[in-house]
């Protein structure tokens, strides 16, 4: 079995994304949905399309394409309130909007319509039906924005909506379209939520893993943070010889066709065992990081039995072994359709490229950044190189400026166990666009119902705080 970044990435989102899914039945030609959400409110889902030019700043491409929306309309709206949006960039979002604690309290308080545009090539919302490398030229966060406005001009031209403010949610790089929206189009945009928005773009993101280790350490113990680094260190001395290479491919099941002797395979075997944490501990909370390393890291004397998981197979008879080869898994990026597009705006626009370049982490130094750049040349072509990267980079922070975009009406959310609050807003811009620094709390986790080990102290003040500049800002 191959063992792709891509899958997985989206089953552990899925997996940890706080959300609970209901029931649901299907009716008529939207797609109508009946949903039991909590406390036993009634929502109805419905999914409708719109048309969207392919290309909005090429006057000579004629070509459109069909943007799905949803839209959950329910007992509390009355008409001429606002109009809430949820900026969606993945798979699942028309669902995880129903659990977005912040989003329908806000909206059942102010009388509102939900609404989920989907971003274009993420979801049901792929122009040209396809994600080949000529067709992904037309995906851009500038794209996408013009989508948001086409879309907001769109449902405004109802007589229903036509007088509604506009407020619009986005978590994560959502988040950073939240921000731009209002930014852009404060016209049509009338206030925003930025939730652990990265709105500074950069090729090495070598700060992420810092962020990873900090944690283990602050909220395990130094001990923890030795033994995580003498895991990897343990990985790093296999790696130097055949017959280790031997044991560490029975250790971790790995397949016996992957040659572990190739530089880029090793890089990959790293990727994949350093993202088990940095995957996993965005979305937790100091209780169970702490718990993880007594009961897990630090309480195992035997280094190399201590596994994330246990072996996986689906019988005796065939167990599931895991690839590292590089080029194979960049076959497989180009056949995913998840994670190929949010891969194409990092090497064009963001980076993001969560490297181990600096010293100050425990993972030890086997994921280069140039690992990165060279995925984006495998999957992409030879022109998606390290120049194309840093040149998007800088393009994207002299549009959007950076940590200090040019926006008002806008409230940015950041936790500090979220690594990705290294590239956020962390002081207040202004009045009109202060900034909130959640203590213990992670990714997006204003946005979310609590887990029983969340401290839901922490977060309401700055839940407070949200609602009542978003009710000034539109008006109540």
């Amino acid at each position: 079995m191959i063992f792709l970044k891509g899958l997985w990435f989206y089953v552990i989102t899925l997996l940890n994304l706080k959300t609970c899914y209901g029931f649901f039945h299907f009716e008529g030609d939207h797609h109508l949905r009946d949903v039991s959400p909590p406390k036993g409110e009634v929502i109805v889902i419905a999914e409708a399309t719109m048309t969207q030019p392919l290309d909005h700043f090429d006057s000579a491409e004629n070509r459109t394409w069909e943007m799905y929306y949803h839209y959950f309309n329910y007992e509390h709206f009355k008409p001429g309130g606002p109009l809430v949006l949820y900026l969606g960039n993945h798979p699942f979002g028309s669902f995880s909007v129903l659990y977005n604690y912040v989003i329908m309290n806000f909206a059942r308080e102010v009388n509102a319509t939900v609404m989920m545009p989907e971003h274009r090539f993420y979801d049901k919302s792929v122009p040209n039906g396809d994600v080949s490398v000529e067709n992904l030229a037309y995906l851009s966060s500038t794209q996408a924005l013009a989508d948001l406005k086409n879309f907001i001009e769109y449902i405004k031209r109802e007589d229903r909506y036509k007088n509604s403010k506009v407020v619009v949610f986005g978590g994560s790089y959502s988040g950073n379209l939240a921000a731009w929206a209002r930014m852009l189009y404060p016209d049509l945009v009338d206030a925003a939520l930025s939730s652990s928005a990265p709105q500074l773009a950069k090729s090495d993101f070598y700060e992420y893993l810092e962020v990873v280790g900090d944690l283990f350490k602050k909220y395990g113990s130094s001990a923890c943070y030795e033994k995580v680094a003498e895991k990897f260190q343990r990985y790093e001395k296999l790696l130097q010889s055949d017959e280790a290479i031997k044991q560490l491919k029975k250790e971790h099941s790995i397949c016996k066709w992957t040659d572990m002797k190739v530089l880029e395979n090793q890089h990959t075997f790293f990727y994949h065992k350093i993202s088990d944490f940095s995957n996993w501990i965005k979305l937790h909370n100091p209780t169970r990081i702490q718990n993880y390393c007594n009961h897990i890291i630090t309480s195992n004397s035997s280094i190399h039995d201590w596994k994330w998981n246990k072996q996986l197979q689906f019988d005796n008879s065939y167990p599931i072994c895991f690839n590292y080869d590089f080029a194979d898994m960049i076959e497989d990026i180009k056949e995913n359709v998840y994670f190929k597009p949010w891969l194409y705006q990092t090497c064009t626009e963001f980076g993001y490229m969560e490297s181990t370049s600096s010293n100050n982490h425990p993972f030890t130094n086997n994921l280069p950044v140039s690992f990165f750049y060279k995925m984006c040349t495998g999957v992409f072509g030879p022109e998606f190189d390290q120049a194309r990267m840093e040149d998007g980079v800088k393009k994207t922070n002299e549009k959007y400026g950076g940590r200090t975009p040019n926006a008002d009406r806008v409230v940015f959310v950041n936790g500090d166990m979220d690594p990705w609050h290294k590239l956020g807003v962390l002081t207040d811009l202004s009045d009109e666009a202060p900034a909130r620094v959640i203590p213990d709390a992670g990714h997006c986790s204003d946005l979310w119902i609590f887990d029983e080990d969340d401290k839901p102290e922490k977060v309401a003040e700055v839940r407070e705080f949200t609602k009542k500049k978003l009710k000034e800002w539109i008006g109540m």
